[in-house]
């Protein structure tokens, strides 16, 4: 949004003769005339622009009341248009108060000066943005933001900021959430690029630093991303995903999303530092992960009940079934993550380094410890084979995956305490904010079945009817694997007749059920 710049008078205008009756009259006089003028926002704003360009001593007079004048409409138009010069300039005449709130188009909610400037930012996939626009908006909605907490900005999400309702539920004041707006990290759920990754770390690092943190419940990335444009928000699970069939698209994972802010920092897109600061922010609470508490630790309450009123989420499972799903994914299905590797082995350099990290921090202990080094040996053995291959081939989708599920096999046995069965009651007792887990119904050589099962349907349901035909018939049973099993393995096999699968390699598990 192009925003209007203080009305100074050129220089070529001042060396002309003026000719305005209003430049002859007694300053008297042209200081009623400003003061006098109505505080109508459709005209205050313009006609006092208008008088600032009329001569040098309406200029001198004017100007403090245009910056003023419309409920400052000025400092707001460059809040949303990320003008920092703009925002300045209207701070030079005590204009630019950073607590303001104002209605924002086209949602018509009432918002503070950083919930209007994060509008800015539109990573979905169809935004219609150059690459080289969307470096300047970061850029300098970066900008503008330290700008705005360099100056005591507010930037705790609230209710209004995080787009829950229109309204306020009865009862329910609308406090702040106790950590920074959800959606920088909502936006990191598919690579960016390299730059617009960092610099959405540069604002995460930003905020944190002025005591807005990052938010802790395991389910703080669902819900909406608002958006400047119609429609004014979006869910947050179908932002950035890819529209055609991801199940049948070679990946182990219908859809790159998670709604954990602790589960984020493990895509291989984000670098390192993203885990490094969480953790820090848990430290700085006096809290480590791998300890056990009767009830949520202190200076977690807040932030884990949320926006829910009788609610207290704060201790989270941490899915081994995804983790070793994301890496396959970074390793063999960019179009749906948007990201690839730079160099063969960065998918385990990266989980290297966060291992590390992890350890550090205590955020796991021995037996979590051992069973994600495991996983890191399968990824160096998976850039070994491709590396000797030359490149990523067909054939490394099936070895990736069966290495990674190799990795987590032993450590389903009852000598670990990482296999979690849902149908044993779990005793009331000491609790850990964050554990990895191994859960039961995880049967990774059966989705990988299903997966290459619909992989070679949908090629051949392609080629019957020709991509015009198949394009023109929207079928759910493409969408995911449950959808598939249902069209079209329903009556074949039950799952009570299948083997479990860490009771043999992938081979044997197949030829068990066959």
């Amino acid at each position: 949004m192009a925003s209007q710049q203080d009305p100074a008078p050129s220089a070529s205008h001042s060396h002309q003769p003026q000719h305005s009756v209003l430049r002859d009259l007694p300053e008297e006089i042209q200081v009623l005339i400003v003061e006098n003028i109505g505080a109508d926002e459709d005209t205050s704003v313009e006609t006092l622009g208008s008088l600032t360009q009329t001569c040098t001593d309406l200029h001198r007079i004017a100007r403090r009341d245009f910056f003023h004048a419309g409920n400052f409409k000025m400092f707001r138009k460059a809040v949303e248009s990320a003008d920092v010069s703009l925002m300045s300039r209207c701070e030079e005449y005590d204009a630019a108060p950073v607590h303001l709130m104002w209605c924002v188009a086209p949602s018509m909610k009432e918002y503070r000066p950083i919930d209007a400037l994060l509008l800015d930012l539109d990573e979905r996939l169809d935004n219609g943005r150059s690459e080289q626009f969307q470096d300047e908006i970061r850029g300098k909605v970066f900008e503008s933001l330290r700008w705005l907490l360099e100056r005591g900005a507010d930037a705790e999400a609230t209710w209004v900021s995080e787009s829950l309702e229109d309204e306020l539920p009865p009862g329910r004041e609308n406090i702040g959430f106790e950590h920074m707006p959800t959606r920088l990290l909502k936006q990191l759920q598919v690579n960016i690029g390299k730059r617009g990754v960092d610099v959405y770390l540069d604002m995460i690092e930003l905020l944190s630093s002025h005591g807005f943190p990052n938010p802790t419940r395991a389910d703080a990335l669902l819900g909406l991303v608002a958006m400047n444009s119609e429609p004014y928000h979006h869910s947050a699970m179908t932002w950035m995903t890819k529209p055609h069939y991801p199940f049948c698209d070679k990946s182990m994972r219908a859809k790159y999303f998670t709604c954990s802010p602790l589960d984020l920092p493990f895509k291989s897109h984000i670098p390192p530092r993203l885990l490094e600061l969480m953790l820090k922010e848990y430290a700085s609470r006096g809290i480590k992960l791998r300890d056990s508490y009767d009830q949520c630790p202190e200076g977690l309450e807040k932030a884990a009940r949320g926006h829910l009123r009788n609610d207290c989420y704060w201790d989270h499972h941490g899915l081994v079934n995804w983790l070793v799903a994301d890496l396959h994914i970074a390793l063999h299905s960019p179009s749906l993550t948007h990201w690839k590797e730079s160099w063969h082995g960065e998918v385990a350099d990266d989980f290297r380094q966060k291992v590390s990290i992890m350890v550090k921090y205590q955020m796991i202990d021995e037996e979590e410890e051992a069973l994600l080094r495991s996983i890191l040996a399968a990824l160096d053995s998976i850039t070994a084979e491709i590396s000797a291959a030359g490149g990523v081939h067909a054939e490394h989708f099936k070895t990736s995956w069966i290495k990674l599920c190799e990795a987590v096999r032993p450590f389903c046995s009852n000598e670990y305490d990482l296999f979690y069965d849902a149908s044993v009651a779990r005793p009331p007792g000491p609790r850990r904010v964050h554990k990895f887990i191994i859960e039961d119904w995880w049967n990774p050589w059966m989705e990988y079945f299903v997966q290459s099962d619909a992989w070679r349907r949908l090629k051949l349901t392609k080629e019957a009817l020709g991509e015009d035909e198949f394009s023109s018939r929207t079928q759910r049973c493409w969408e995911s694997h449950y959808d598939f099993e249902a069209e079209f393995l329903r009556g074949c096999f039950t799952y009570m007749d299948m083997p479990e699968w860490y009771e043999g390699d992938y081979e044997e598990w197949r030829a068990g059920f066959s």
